[in-house]
């Protein structure tokens, strides 16, 4: 039997290359976790030879996950409260920032745009405003459970639940986001079609694709704090990969981001446009990739445990 884990405290920092054995290890032998009391025997072949099973303890944790979610959620929004003095005005602070840069340098021809289906200043609020939406969204899952790692380690609290009152937190600011869009839009004098319904719809794509890419990598983010560094690292340089304040050209790298289409649908809904061809499609293949590393995740929980102490 192979142990994956150690005594809490014992101080030695796993190697990259035995926490991907550990991870792996799931899918072929049981593990021994230690604890501080006694071991605790945590097989993994159950789970994996009977995926009916499985798959019915997963769907049996949600009912429960989505209400200490729910009761998580509440509780950090009284928090935050507390806390800020300006509130949600952080929210859109980027944002606005963003247009009025933007909106001078390509007043003054230092950056040539190009043409645009919404005025100038809308289309990069609009930008800004679902960019930060997908951001945040990829972000929630480790955040989350990163704050709360003591809870974790300590109490029984399904993971899901902690990653569900994020989710509840994104979607909030989201709403507030797009409030603030279509005020915006509306005196820029953008001319609403009956699409800007579809907007809220395409923000919802948004947040299923980060919270696939958040959940993809969240073992190793709760295991290396590198990982986050390179989170935002990557998400700096992918900014400038999506068209947030330009036009989506015909080709290039653009064409290959799966947040191109998502946003640029979902921002062309607000005048007389439409959908992105490849919305649908990305869209499928972020909800499977969410259910994906969700499982993945419920394998590996107890290896991540074990190592987090």
């Amino acid at each position: 039997m192979r142990r994956c884990g150690g005594v809490p405290g014992a101080g030695r920092r796993p190697a990259p290359t035995e926490i991907a054995r550990c991870l792996l290890s799931l899918f072929s032998e049981p593990i021994m976790i230690l604890s501080v009391t006694e071991p605790t025997l945590i097989s993994a072949r159950p789970q994996l030879t009977d995926p009916r099973g499985f798959l019915l303890a997963a769907m049996a944790d949600l009912p429960l996950s989505m209400a200490i979610g729910w009761a998580l959620f509440r509780a950090n929004l009284r928090a935050r409260q507390r806390r800020s003095a300006l509130g949600y005005l952080w929210l859109l602070a980027p944002a606005a920032a963003a247009t009025v840069i933007c909106t001078y340098l390509q007043s003054r021809r230092i950056v040539e745009i190009g043409s645009t289906q919404l005025p100038y200043a809308a289309h990069v609020l609009a930008g800004m405003l679902l960019w930060q939406i997908f951001v945040e969204a990829l972000n929630a899952p480790l955040q989350q459970l990163t704050i709360s790692r003591q809870m974790m380690t300590r109490s029984r609290v399904p993971h899901e639940a902690i990653i569900i009152g994020g989710v509840f937190e994104v979607l909030l600011n989201g709403a507030i986001r797009l409030a603030v869009l279509a005020a915006a839009a509306a005196w820029f004098g953008v001319d609403f079609a009956p699409t800007i319904l579809l907007v809220p719809l395409g923000a919802a794509a948004l947040i299923l694709l980060g919270l696939a890419f958040g959940m993809i990598i969240l073992p190793w983010g709760l295991l290396y704090q590198d990982v986050g560094r390179a989170i935002a690292l990557g998400t700096t340089l992918w900014f400038f990969l999506t068209p947030v304040f330009y036009r989506a050209p015909a080709g290039g790298l653009t064409r290959i981001n799966p947040v191109t289409p998502l946003l640029d649908s979902t921002r062309s809904w607000i005048g007389p446009g439409g959908a992105s061809a490849a919305f649908l499609p990305v869209t499928a293949g972020a909800a499977a990739c969410l259910v994906l590393a969700w499982l993945f995740y419920r394998l590996a929980r107890p290896h991540v445990v074990a190592r987090l102490g």
